[in-house]
């Protein structure tokens, strides 16, 4: 029996990215074995991003060459635990945030920490989800209160967070402000529930009607399918009655972009945060002229995840309608499916749940 499990630990399932273009494979590969300070993490949900896509239908290229592991939207159940760890133990529920910094260089000590000099990306950078274990160091874990499922801790490690980020540190969105948001896929709802918590007047562009109505239940002041209007710009100006303070794309494709520079007011503020390698199709003379302001935004700072934490428990942010579906591991590349035929927020992969 003890030799039947150790063998039972020795490898782990994954769906495992070697070229664009091509499904996730699923296959056996050997667990890495744990550092004195690691935590191995039973994952129990990782949720689709837009951002997997980009690689594996786009050809992005991913920060560590493949073979590699995506996925970084992580929760789960502490396994086991290395020889000096102390801050988990096992069974404890936790958070795998998306983002890990190193807390020594500059920028964290500045409480900068998505600008670290060494961030590494789950998914991206290193290892991420898409598997039944991940092993990371204890200060990379956040406890996920008892009454939190394992769905809404995918959410916090990074959108939710990264969306807090972005609208009270990148851009600090004010009171009245108008806001416009391209894209309400789960990025975009959570941009706009971190908008109207400041009084913001948000309004929201997509292409999918079920989405808007989220959208729309979620708090939007206008919402517009730019496919049903000749011209987007000229539909986002009418809906609006004017141009734009603030206009946030989560999109990342040239069209948006120049869409969203379109509709931004003289001295606005422009955030790109839609992941992709597509080049910036705006004239310089523009932003000079206009006195834009550009602005990038990436990663999901940990620290940042109690004050989430608490936005939840105290009600301000909803999440139920973002979850578009389940599927286990196996079934993966129709989880992504779902998310190029449109059908999907936030679909969830449980990568411990038998097929079904």
């Amino acid at each position: 029996m003890t030799e039947k499990k150790t063998e039972s630990k020795a490898c782990m399932k994954a769906a495992v990215f070697y070229h664009a273009y091509e499904p996730l494979a699923i296959e056996d590969i050997p667990l890495k074995p744990l550092k004195s300070t690691d935590v191995r993490v039973r994952i129990e949900t990782c949720s689709v991003c837009h951002t997997d896509l980009q690689f594996i239908d786009r050809g992005l290229a991913t920060s560590k060459a493949p073979p590699l592991i995506l996925g970084h939207e992580i929760a789960g159940v502490v396994e086991e635990t290395g020889k000096n760890v102390t801050s988990f133990g096992v069974g404890n529920r936790v958070i795998v945030p998306a983002t890990i910094s190193c807390g020594k260089c500059l920028a964290c000590k500045s409480w900068n920490e998505t600008q670290c000099e060494n961030l590494k990306i789950l998914g991206n950078h290193i290892d991420g989800g898409y598997a039944e274990y991940i092993s990371v160091d204890q200060n990379q874990l956040i406890h996920l209160p008892d009454e939190f499922p394992f769905e809404l801790g995918s959410l916090i490690s990074n959108v939710f967070v990264g969306a807090l980020h972005l609208v009270y540190d990148r851009v600090n969105i004010l009171q009245g402000e108008t806001v416009v948001i391209f894209g309400s896929g789960g990025f975009g709802l959570s941009l706009l529930q971190m908008a109207k918590l400041k009084q913001a007047q948000v309004f929201m562009v997509d292409i999918f009607d079920w989405k808007l109505n989220i959208a729309r239940d979620y708090g939007a002041d206008g919402v517009l399918n730019s496919n049903k209007c000749k011209v987007c710009e000229e539909g986002v100006c009418d809906m609006i009655r004017g141009k734009a303070d603030v206009v946030i794309e989560t999109i990342g494709t040239p069209r948006t972009m120049v869409q969203a520079m379109n509709v931004l007011h003289k001295g606005g503020r422009l955030v790109l945060s839609g992941y992709s390698d597509n080049t910036i199709p705006f004239l310089a003379g523009r932003i000079i002229m206009d006195e834009m302001s550009l602005i990038g935004s990436v990663g999901a700072p940990m620290r940042e995840i109690p004050d989430v934490i608490k936005l939840l428990k105290d009600r301000k942010i909803r999440w139920q309608e973002m979850i578009s579906g389940h599927y286990p591991l196996l079934q993966i590349n129709e989880a992504f499916n779902t998310l190029r035929m449109g059908h999907s927020i936030r679909t969830m992969v449980h990568p411990n749940q038998q097929e079904t």
